[in-house]
């Protein structure tokens, strides 16, 4: 069973899950543009392209183990990337693959990859729109308690960087 991993090269989240500016009941993380790609976090197909905002979602092929502990499919939505054009719906997009970039495709303020994962199979749609007005991944499962952190991340955190949200300082190894 593969683990579920925040695959990235560098952790900078600029919006909390919940935080004031656009994420107001949403459990979705934005992470910096310094930050250059995101790798699939697990064995997946992508089930949906909403081109307004690159929006894809990416659903796990079999059950994955989450970083709580927990073990059940998993779907992740992303957001941003200015380019999508080598993702069409159906791919299958092996664990560890670079897959998605930061952007500022869509109503946003600057640069930046915005993460959400929802708790087992896509359903519906892929979203809804909260009481605030905004729209958030079906199932919205907390990203810290879903994706353990790649070990390029943590070395980066146990060195001595700031650049890691304060939930994430207890770290969960991905591999």
């Amino acid at each position: 069973m593969e683990k579920a991993i925040l695959n990235v090269n560098e952790l900078n989240i600029t919006q909390k899950m919940n935080g004031n500016y656009s994420h107001k009941g949403d459990l979705a993380i934005d992470i910096s543009g310094s930050c250059k790609y995101l790798k699939a976090p697990f064995t997946g197909t992508i089930k949906r392209i909403y081109e307004n905002d690159n929006a894809v979602w990416l659903e796990s092929n079999d059950k994955v183990k989450y970083a709580d502990g927990t073990e059940d499919y998993m779907t992740i939505m992303t957001l941003h990337d200015n380019d999508i054009s080598n993702l069409k719906v159906g791919q299958v997009i092996k664990q560890g693959t670079e897959y998605y970039h930061p952007g500022d495709k869509g109503d946003v303020t600057g640069v930046h990859i915005h993460i959400a994962v929802g708790k087992g199979k896509f359903t519906g749609n892929g979203w809804f729109q909260n009481e605030y007005g905004y729209w958030c991944i079906n199932n919205q499962y907390d990203v810290y308690k879903a994706l353990f952190l790649n070990n390029d991340i943590i070395k980066l955190i146990l060195g001595g960087s700031k650049m890691y949200d304060i939930n994430y300082k207890n770290v969960r190894k991905g591999r």
